[in-house]
């Protein structure tokens, strides 16, 4: 080969060298770039995820506090409920009671018109 043959081929392969050395470096800018964008997303995706577990902690505190409170105000009504019972039971006893000291003749009458009624109603059924 002639000298300047091999100039122009050793030009051009330095040429084509520098082009692929270009290339290069443009590619390994733009992967710079999406990996930093995509290290941004997960930074982000990372703060959301973290404002959403909270939301979500606060919520559930939220929760609770009512459940307790309504738990609360229906263990205090039941309760209230019971005492209420429990007292007019306690008086409608002491009110029979009365009723069956002044009224004995009465107190046995209606003692057995009850008992024949339940007599009547729970015996069994003959077909």
């Amino acid at each position: 080969m002639t000298e300047k043959k091999k100039t122009t081929e050793a030009d051009n392969d330095s040429v084509a060298e520098e082009g692929t050395q270009a290339e290069l470096s443009a590619a390994r800018e733009r992967f710079g770039e999406v990996i930093s964008g995509v290290e941004k997303r997960a930074r982000g995706l990372k703060d959301g995820a973290g404002r959403t577990k909270q939301k979500v902690k606060e919520r559930a505190e939220q929760a609770s506090t009512v459940a307790r409170e309504k738990y609360d105000v229906a263990r205090e009504s039941a309760r209230q409920g019971y005492d209420k019972v429990t007292k007019d039971m306690d008086q409608l006893g002491h009110d029979v009671g009365e009723y069956v000291q002044h009224n004995p003749g009465k107190s046995v009458a209606i003692a057995l018109g009850v008992g024949f009624l339940l007599g009547i109603l729970l015996r069994p059924r003959r077909e």
